[in-house]
């Protein structure tokens, strides 16, 4: 018994060991790099030229000082319509306030992040239905919408500042158009506008951007592509498209989706399309299944080096290069999912940091100090 003891001690004191050597060489037991070495290395870098909106930030579990950098470097930091609290504003305030007395040349603002037609309106009904559950969908999103707003105006005011919430982005993937069915996709288009009003009647400055709308994607079809998961009829109000960015590693495909997505864009009257970005995760090849989500994918930091750069940097969106390429000049903005530092993507931090770098042409990748 005082064998086993001695054993169970010995290795106690061991695993202390090797988390206190793990802390102070700045690395996590899964190889990530901790929030200290990240916060490190952004602190070195200049903001980005363009804004990136994010899925909500974490303000429970993320540092401070990190999520400061964050927003310093993307201009934005972003919250959940439906389950922000009044202290995640007053932080997301806060943190703004202190970015813009830096005097960027790109003040920080407010993002947020919208589900419609996925809280109250009944499981298993047609777009057509108008019922009890439609209208208690929208009453819901009106209610999220004059919460956030009303938190919003309080922590300005408390604060002594004036940020805005300049983007509103809205995800739906209830509802699938009909082929020579009119009435059916009438109706989608119905209940997105219905949401739209909703929106800017409470932030009528902010732009409105929904998720995959007029996407061009990777699929497994005969022509190897498909139209964004065929949520939108294209005629519902909306001045943006997007497209998904979920497989970095396979470049070619990743500038093929945004080429193909502003043709269409072209072919609709649209001029910008905002690409949404997966750093550190996204849809790996899979034998079976064509691809398949995964939240942990630590592939090669080049590839997000090269998205960053690509994206941001002006060289690479020149009219000559948009065949090498891609006309990353039409994406004014880009949004970041999954969230920004989530625990599910233990690697998220140090790929932001090569996208980043290669938004600047810095190059060296994370790990080559």
């Amino acid at each position: 018994m005082r064998v086993a003891r001695h054993i169970m001690t010995r290795h106690l004191v061991l695993r202390a060991a090797v988390t206190l050597l793990q802390s102070l060489s700045g690395v996590f037991a899964d190889g990530a790099p901790s929030h200290k070495s990240i916060t490190a290395w952004l602190r070195e870098l200049k903001p980005l030229p363009k804004v990136h909106y994010s899925y909500p930030l974490d303000f429970k579990t993320t540092p401070e000082q990190l999520l400061y950098e964050y927003v310093r470097i993307t201009h934005a930091a972003s919250l959940s319509g439906e389950w922000h609290n009044r202290k995640e504003v007053d932080q997301a305030v806060a943190l703004c306030k202190r970015v813009n007395e830096t005097r960027p040349k790109i003040p920080a603002t407010i993002g947020v992040n919208y589900s419609p037609w996925h809280h109250r309106f009944g499981k298993g009904l047609p777009p057509t239905d108008t019922g009890p559950t439609h209208h208690a969908e929208l009453e819901y999103l009106r209610e999220r919408m004059e919460t956030i707003r009303a938190e919003l105006r309080a922590a300005n005011r408390r604060h002594g500042t004036d940020i805005p919430v300049t983007c509103v982005m809205l995800n739906t993937e209830r509802f699938h158009v009909r082929e020579n069915d009119p009435a059916w996709n009438d109706a989608i288009t119905a209940k997105y506008d219905a949401v739209y009003a909703i929106v800017q009647q409470f932030f009528p400055k902010a732009r409105i951007e929904w998720y995959a709308r007029g996407a061009i994607s990777p699929a497994a079809s005969e022509s190897g592509w498909t139209e964004g998961g065929g949520w939108f009829t294209l005629k519902e109000k909306g001045k943006f498209f997007a497209c998904s960015l979920y497989c970095l590693p396979e470049i070619g495909n990743t500038r093929e989706t945004f080429r193909r997505t502003v043709k269409n864009a072209d072919q609709h009257g649209v001029a910008e399309v905002t690409p949404w970005i997966a750093l550190a995760s996204g849809y790996r090849r899979n034998i079976v299944t064509f691809n398949e989500w995964d939240f942990d994918w630590d592939y090669d930091l080049a590839y997000s080096w090269m998205i960053g750069a690509e994206i941001n940097h002006p060289w690479f969106s020149q009219p000559i290069r948009h065949e090498r390429f891609a006309p990353w000049n039409r994406a004014t903005i880009a949004i970041f999912y999954p969230p920004p530092f989530d625990r599910r993507v233990p690697h998220w931090g140090k790929h932001f940091v090569a996208y980043v770098r290669g938004a600047h042409l810095i190059k060296k990748l994370p790990g080559e100090e």
